[in-house]
């Protein structure tokens, strides 16, 4: 394949005014990037995913979301992907969409890790609890990765209401979960009572 620069440069020059790439053109594209090591510039394509009408593609969004979710980046870059997997949600989630997109464990998963690395703790639980809504379960790894930023930030409450979603869940992680909050975060008595009570119960039912 020529150099990424050379691609990128017909690519500008031809799409849309004399190229509609079809869903696999733009698979065989951020496969391109992703090659060259350009993914930083995947919220671009998205946007040009969104112009040829191609952003209800599950495929080829989910292709997007595992290029941006795979790696870490630079601080500027995680920000420029984190808006980009808002968009996808909202995008996707909007009622005025005909062909919402049937999200995977994998690429709410994703779409959760990405808003984590940014620092956008609010939009990640608010896709975190898309989980439940669409019957998908949540892996392990993704609670203990939320579980740190709020530890980091000192998040009590949010860390209680994380190990309660485990629960809900019936995840057999929620015992180790409510030890490590306990352990590592300043808790109120009621707390470390809720806390106490899910640790017990889980490793009881283990």
């Amino acid at each position: 394949m020529e150099h990424i620069d050379v691609v990128l440069t017909w690519y500008r020059k031809l799409v849309p005014s004399l190229y509609y790439p079809n869903p696999q053109g733009l698979k065989d594209l951020l496969q391109a990037l992703d090659t060259d090591s350009r993914l930083d510039l995947l919220p671009t394509i998205w946007k040009d995913i969104c112009a040829l009408g191609h952003d209800n593609k599950a495929d080829l969004v989910e292709e997007l979301l595992m290029l941006m979710a795979r790696d870490k980046h630079s601080a500027e870059v995680q920000e420029a992907f984190a808006v980009c997997a808002l968009d996808i949600k909202n995008m996707s989630e909007a009622d005025r969409r005909k062909n919402p997109l049937e999200w995977s464990t994998t690429s709410l998963s994703n779409i959760t890790s990405l808003q984590l690395r940014a620092n956008k703790t609010r939009e990640a639980w608010e896709t975190l609890k898309l989980f439940k809504s669409k019957n998908r379960v949540p892996k392990e790894p993704l609670l203990e990765d939320f579980l740190s930023v709020c530890c980091s930030d000192g998040s009590s409450q949010r860390a209680v209401e994380l190990v309660q979603l485990s629960a809900a869940f019936c995840l057999s992680a929620t015992p180790k979960l409510a030890k490590r909050t306990l352990a590592e975060l300043d808790l109120t008595e009621e707390q470390r009572a809720v806390l106490s009570e899910l640790e017990s119960t889980g490793e009881s039912s283990g």
